[in-house]
């Protein structure tokens, strides 16, 4: 590999609905733990740790989880080259565009390898091993995709058809042809046919080959790509792309705008322990069982078979049912067949049309300053429980529409009402009636935990207006 390591670029922009209710808009799958103590997104990080291999990785989100992102990394310990985030969601296309300019700008001939953040991977050494055995032909300026080879008919994937091969040793072939998710009888084919290959969407290439073909088959997105790059701030320790630029770059997976058309990409077979996870059928099907059930939390069961059964809090009890999956959370219960075949994510969409809410935000929200649970949500009030970190404070605001009322069950706050500041500590108390410009700040060394009960005629996380912020939130 001409002693030239790889720059890991990790693409975490993903809403992960098909999980819904565990996985939210504003908490979405890679940032849940599946059969594992890590989440996925700590996963993939920890299957690019090393150092003769890889460069420090590049994260691409959406700006609302970049305190999350950040987080996942501390907790490993993993100081990244960049986080760059996105003003808007953009599919890949873009976001492999913005890498690629980026890496190039480091390295002219560098290496990226394209990583989903949402991911299982078993066998870390094979996937390593799998990139290595790549890099002769990213030396000849080609992409290359890595497929898996199917075990069933999955209409959930695209697939990739193999071509003639380049490399019969390391089973590196031509990408003849992609194909958009199939029907059943389309995807029963490609099963049989056994040249179709599901797309990972993991693509390893040299970062001036795949700009070279962004600037071929999708020019609007390269141009732009350069000037939101170009006219983007650092913001901490994040990169935040120019909204003006950006919003300009065409809303397409990378595969379907540049790679299915190009001339330059190879396939590789990759065995490495791939797993589907995403849908909750499918994290059925990875998972140990008891039973023939997947069962975890306050759950019992009588009489039920080959079902998925999750409850976060409440006692759920399912008897004489197959076939079954019910995720049961604080604010939500989904109860569906187990089958890969249904259609979840049309019904979210339904939902959010009646319930936006419930889509975009989890039970607990993770804010920069520390998280809030939702205890209780009624028609004209709501409970929460904020938790502020040591040193930190929430934004200087005020609600046009709810009052809140604060009572301190642990630490030390400093509390802003206006002009005057307040000192409060456990079991203290103190009211904020809406328009009232306030904050609250821990002053102590240890959490502040607060239960607050807002009243009012409108709920909304969106009725804030900040007037000042440590962390540049909008």
């Amino acid at each position: 590999m001409k002693n030239k390591k790889i720059h890991p670029v990790i693409l975490s922009g993903g809403s992960g609905t098909r999980l819904w209710p565990e996985s939210r808009l504003s908490f979405p799958k890679q940032f849940l733990k599946i059969n594992s103590k890590y989440t996925l997104i700590q996963e993939t990080l920890l299957r690019i740790k090393n150092k003769n291999l890889f460069h420090p990785p590049i994260l691409i989100c959406n700006d609302e989880h970049r305190f999350l992102i950040a987080e996942q990394l501390r907790e490993l310990g993993i100081k990244p080259k960049l986080i760059i985030l996105e003003p808007i969601a953009k599919n890949t296309g873009p976001a492999v565009a913005i890498a690629s300019f980026i890496v190039k700008e480091i390295e002219e001939n560098g290496k990226i390898i394209i990583l989903p953040s949402d991911h299982k991977i078993n066998e870390k050494n094979k996937f390593q091993n799998a990139i290595k055995q790549s890099a002769k032909i990213c030396e000849e300026n080609k992409i290359i995709t890595f497929g898996i080879e199917p075990n069933e008919p999955d209409t959930n994937f695209g697939y990739i058809k193999k071509g003639k091969i380049i490399d019969s040793k390391n089973k590196i072939f031509v990408a003849d042809k992609f194909e958009e998710k199939p029907s059943l009888n389309k995807a029963k084919e490609y099963l049989k046919n056994k040249k179709f290959l599901w797309n990972s969407g993991i693509f390893f290439c040299k970062a001036k080959t795949m700009l070279n073909e962004i600037s071929i088959y999708d020019k609007k997105t390269f141009t732009n790509s350069i000037n939101a790059i170009k006219k983007a701030n650092k913001d901490l320790d994040f990169l935040r792309l120019s909204k003006k630029y950006f919003s300009k770059t065409n809303a397409k997976p990378i595969d379907i705008a540049v790679l299915e058309k190009s001339k330059e990409v190879a396939l590789k077979v990759f065995k490495v322990g791939w797993y589907d996870v995403g849908s909750w059928p499918s994290i059925y099907n990875l998972s140990k069982k008891k039973g023939g059930n997947v069962l975890k939390g306050s759950v019992k069961t009588m009489n039920v078979e080959n079902s998925l059964i999750h409850s976060q809090n409440q006692q759920v009890m399912v008897i004489e049912q197959k076939n079954l999956v019910v995720i049961s959370t604080k604010d939500a219960l989904l109860i569906m067949p187990n089958n890969k075949s249904t259609n979840i994510k049309r019904s979210i969409e339904n939902l959010s049309k009646t319930n936006k809410e419930t889509i975009l935000f989890h039970p607990k929200v993770y804010r920069p300053w520390g998280s809030f649970d939702v205890l209780l949500t009624k028609k004209n009030y709501q409970v929460k429980k904020l938790i502020i970190n040591p040193q930190q404070k929430i934004s200087l605001q005020k609600h046009l529409y709810r009052s809140e009322n604060w009572i301190v069950v642990q630490g030390r706050a400093k509390i802003t009402k206006n002009n005057k500041n307040y000192i409060l500590t456990k079991n203290q108390s103190i009211s904020i009636p809406k328009k009232t410009i306030h904050r609250v700040e821990n002053i102590g060394k240890d959490p502040v935990i607060i239960i607050e009960v807002q009243s009012g005629e409108k709920l909304l996380e969106g009725d804030i207006i900040r007037l000042e912020d440590i962390y540049n939130r909008d």
